[in-house]
């Protein structure tokens, strides 16, 4: 059986979460399983990506963070301060999607997806946990510009190209 305890708002999270609305779930251990994935297999220069977070327990206060290969942040998923929810609507919950911009330079770079909450029932420390993704980035070549003809292109003259 589960206890209610109130006073554990009060005493643990509201110097840092102040604005934020009282809730069980704001304590709780919501990580679970983290797992990252990435929504193509590759991307073109300065491609959009999304990273998808997925796991969790419970619905409350986490942080979702995209950081690059640089170790940069690119992209939050987060209350708007930083934590919680700010007193309104709308926990950031699992699956939590982060978007970005993929590197303009072809190559493999590994990002990381991080998870940021309460490790514990009953409030008090936070962690990160970070899962690696590989951002494969590949220049398309092979396709061939067809030639601009405006006095004679024909039907023949294309396919002769291929």
């Amino acid at each position: 059986m589960a206890l209610a305890e109130p006073s554990f708002y009060t005493n643990r999270c509201a110097s840092c979460h102040s604005d934020d609305t009282p809730t069980c779930n704001g304590c709780h251990e919501h990580r679970g399983n983290v797992q990252a994935h990435l929504n193509a297999a590759y991307y073109a220069p300065g491609d959009p990506l999304t990273v998808i977070l997925t796991g969790g327990q419970e619905y409350g206060w986490i942080r979702g963070i995209l950081y690059d290969h640089n170790d940069v942040v690119v992209a939050l998923a987060t209350g708007p301060t930083g934590t919680g929810d700010d007193g309104g609507t709308g926990d950031i919950v699992f699956p939590v999607s982060l978007v970005a911009t993929a590197p303009t330079a072809a190559g493999d770079y590994i990002w990381e997806a991080a998870w940021f909450g309460g490790v514990s029932a009953g409030g008090g420390a936070h962690e990160e946990l970070r899962r690696p993704v590989t951002v494969h980035v590949e220049i398309i070549t092979g396709v061939p510009e067809l030639p601009f003809d405006p006095e004679g292109g024909s039907w023949s003259t294309i396919k002769a190209l291929y």
